[in-house]
């Protein structure tokens, strides 16, 4: 897979300095944590699934999450299974038929509920679970984590290739005096098993639930307080030594220009913030989300010349654009993030915006 395949291909090349590289499943996780991107959520029991993927019905979509917990109701968790298993199998005969490559399918990955869940759905699924990314493990806590991370090592041991994305939505890290002990104890759980986790991703959603407050189509999560401070913290512990990759909180509005303008706004902050990727619920979300994480060519210039200067023979210079100071110590680790990011996103040429590539034209775009 790579981002923009069709756009590339349909005469948007020259919208890139660089190109974005090729990914899938078995890339390597230094890479791929990068290529997660937007992740579509959809119900493990919806039945057209298989198929849109065999025909490449949203082109730009390359992550999928078939989600087993909060889209499904408490009595459709049993057809949720079933249906999995339905699209699984699916999946392998196209395989097996030539009417698809493992090089085409999204990263896929199943939302569970919990620990014990997993388990058995490792065990209903088997070989099947070679066409699976991993596991998105929900409500994550320095108390189910490790049962959490047991399993998934145990796939991994048996010949699976799978990845653990740890959620952190649980009240243990809104509630303000539990907090900090909370995620310095599950940051050291997933050091422990850091080969096996791909990305954190934050659940604002209910952080919002437990408060009892929702934004609106106009404002983003960072204008939820309470809700912003704990993210605040979430970063503090995990961006450190870019160690781990981050992904922003899902966008709940769609179908209308409104919702595209405060799902920009939203990512430009997760952006700004040290965030790579998010979760969204519809597709009209994808192509916004995978354009606005494609490296600026100021960027890009930067961090290159910041990376090659990393010899200790200067500690500042000018920028390639003659706008700023590039300090090569305090720089060096956003230089590092910014080129993985070109590996996955690419780069846009000078003078190129993401409104450009999503067809839009509008004054003064960011």
């Amino acid at each position: 897979m790579r981002f923009f395949e069709k756009e590339i291909m349909n005469g948007q090349r020259d919208l890139f300095y660089r190109i974005p590289g090729e990914f899938s499943k078995y890339t390597n996780k230094n890479q791929l944590r990068y290529c997660v991107g937007a992740a579509l959520y959809m119900p493990a029991t919806r039945e057209v699934i298989a198929e849109e993927i065999i025909a490449h019905k949203h082109p730009s979509l390359t992550t999928i999450v078939l989600d087993l917990e909060d889209a499904l109701g408490d009595l459709q968790v049993s057809e949720g299974i079933e249906q999995l298993k339905r699209t699984l199998t699916t999946l392998k005969e196209a395989m097996e038929d030539g009417r698809i490559f493992v090089e085409k399918i999204p990263l896929l990955f199943v939302r569970v509920r919990s620990a014990d869940q997993l388990q058995q759905l490792t065990e209903q699924l088997g070989n099947r679970q070679h066409f699976l990314t991993g596991y998105v493990l929900p409500k994550f806590t320095s108390d189910n984590g490790r049962d959490f991370l047991q399993l998934i090592k145990q796939q991994n041991q048996l010949g699976f290739q799978l990845y653990g994305m740890p959620i952190l939505e649980s009240g243990e890290i809104l509630l303000k005096e539990k907090r900090l002990q909370e995620l310095l104890q599950i940051r050291d759980l997933l050091q422990e098993f850091e080969e096996y986790i791909l990305n954190v991703r934050i659940g604002s959603t209910d952080f919002c639930g437990l408060l009892g407050v929702r934004r609106s189509i106009h404002h983003t999560v960072y204008d939820i307080q309470p809700v912003r401070d704990c993210i605040t913290d979430i970063l503090n512990v995990f961006l450190r030594d870019s160690q781990f990759v981050l992904s922003g909180s899902v966008w709940e509005y769609f179908n209308q220009d409104l919702a595209i303008k405060g799902l920009e706004k939203e990512i430009e902050l997760d952006r700004l913030n040290g965030l790579i990727g998010k979760t969204i619920i519809h597709p009209t979300h994808i192509k916004t989300v995978q354009a606005m994480y494609v490296v600026s060519h100021e960027d890009y210039l930067d961090a290159e010349r910041i990376l090659l200067q990393a010899d200790g023979s200067i500690g500042v210079e000018k920028s390639a654009y003659g706008n700023k100071m590039n300090e090569i110590k305090p720089h060096y680790s956003w230089a590092q993030r910014t080129m993985m990011r070109a590996e996955a996103f690419g780069v846009f040429n000078k003078g190129v915006y993401f409104t450009d590539l999503l067809g839009v034209k509008v004054q003064n775009a960011v």
